[in-house]
């Protein structure tokens, strides 16, 4: 090969790998939509499989890019499942078994989910707790109180049709929440990509020290993005009970790893090395599509937690290497 050669080579061979990095599981993504329909053209590339998909994954959705505040922070909030558990319950039965108005019982769930945030973020940045060790703590204790709050029963009489309204009314087809899920989506890819707010958080998580000494107050920033996570998780909390018209105490942790596989797989895709939204949203719609198609063909139903746990493994593993790669070069 000759000099020449060898320098094209090397001069597209970079691009070649950024573009494979940026927009790899896009394309993972319609591919694996494209074989799934030829596979079940009868079920799968229908209007109905699409709707299901999107509702379905659209309360995920929106605690996985809650969570994506303090990830990109540099901490974890492995309460967020916990919390949306916690809240769904507290919006079922306030409203269902002490009959709040709706007006009243949503600000009210809403204000706990910023406390449980804040709490963490207290935990966290001022006493100094390891977020891992913080965030699960008080995720423990919500789940706690979750099965107090329900008598450890599934609460779904006296739920008032104005809320049930809120997750169930349809618009050209689909439900409400994905058009929540859209808003949050929009609002959040500006919030985090065009803001100095989010450009703070993001340098917060690249290296917190820098930050500091660059006169910016990180310990507020870094409460913030807890508070952020747990009113989103209150959120997801009163779309859940909205949507499926009770509230089950042990549905929030559920959520937790499909909402942590979601952001870091979504940090290999689209911006590869930083937890965005768009990549987060692609991530998450390609598990679900996957575990959709692998159901359709008769996959049992363990498939899903396991796809979602080798996913988790996976992201984690290409952002280790990525890493490794960046400090050879």
């Amino acid at each position: 090969m000759t000099e020449a050669t060898t320098s094209k080579t090397r001069s597209w061979l970079p691009t070649l790998t950024g573009s494979v990095d940026k927009w790899g599981a896009l394309a993972v993504l319609i591919l694996i939509a494209v074989v799934f329909s030829v596979l079940r053209p009868a079920t799968f590339p229908t209007f109905q499989n699409l709707t299901t998909i999107l509702s379905t994954q659209a309360i995920l959705a929106i605690l996985a890019i809650g969570l994506l505040v303090p990830l990109a922070s540099g901490e974890f909030d492995l309460s967020i499942g916990f919390n949306l558990g916690f809240c769904a319950m507290l919006t079922a039965v306030l409203s269902g078994q002490f009959g709040l108005p709706t007006a009243a019982t949503i600000p009210i769930v809403l204000l706990v989910g910023v406390a449980v945030g804040l709490l963490n973020g207290i935990a966290v940045v001022r006493i100094k707790i390891n977020a891992f060790i913080a965030t699960l703590g008080v995720g423990t204790i919500l789940s706690g109180l979750t099965i107090w709050v329900s008598n450890g029963n599934v609460v779904f009489q006296g739920i008032p049709k104005d809320l049930l309204a809120l997750g169930r009314t349809q618009l050209i087809g689909l439900p409400l929440t994905v058009f929540y899920m859209i808003f949050v989506i929009l609002v959040f890819w500006f919030v985090l990509e065009q803001t100095p707010y989010g450009r703070y958080i993001h340098a917060i998580g690249a290296g917190r020290e820098t930050v500091r000494l660059a006169g910016l107050p990180t310990d507020r920033l870094r409460i913030s993005a807890f508070v952020v996570s747990g009113f989103m998780a209150s959120v997801a909390g009163v779309l859940q009970t909205a949507m499926v018209g009770s509230a089950n105490p042990n549905a929030g942790p559920d959520f937790l790893l499909p909402a942590f596989a979601a952001a870091f797989l979504g940090a290999t895709t689209i911006r590869p090395g930083r937890f965005n939204v768009l990549g987060t949203i692609v991530a998450l719609f390609l598990l679900a599509i996957g575990i959709a198609g692998l159901q359709q063909l008769g996959a049992p139903f363990w498939v899903a937690p396991v796809f979602n746990g080798a996913a988790l493994l996976v992201a984690v593993g290409l952002a280790a290497g990525r890493r490794s790669q960046a400090a050879r070069d």
